[in-house]
């Protein structure tokens, strides 16, 4: 899914393997938990509750889109309610978390 910032166009590439899902755009990942059943995924910037696969991959998505700070007039921001409904998630909340974590790692 692309985004658009201005001028600048920055293609986003989601990485999923069979223990970890990370991104091209984002420090933040979704990691399995060995030898759990599903649901085994915890994502770095939300500790609980653990997630399914397909969720984590949601959750992903969903840090994705915060990370550029839609607007609501943005159907990127539509995407990321309809995942923030679906998984449970404030996106003020989160996206005060992911902010706070970019800025500890020096990003912002």
């Amino acid at each position: 899914m692309p985004h658009t910032d201005g001028d600048e166009v920055e293609a986003i590439v989601i990485y999923p393997s069979a223990s970890s899902i990370t991104s091209s755009v984002t420090g933040e990942c979704a990691e399995r938990l060995p030898r759990r059943p599903e649901p085994a995924w915890r994502l770095s910037w939300r500790r609980s509750p653990l997630l399914t696969r397909e969720q984590a991959l949601l959750a992903m998505e969903l840090t994705e889109i915060l990370r550029s700070a839609p607007i609501p007039a943005d159907p990127a921001w539509q995407r990321a309610r309809d995942i923030g409904g679906e998984l449970g998630i404030d996106l003020d909340d989160a996206s005060d978390t992911l902010r706070a974590r970019r800025r500890e790692r020096g990003e912002l």
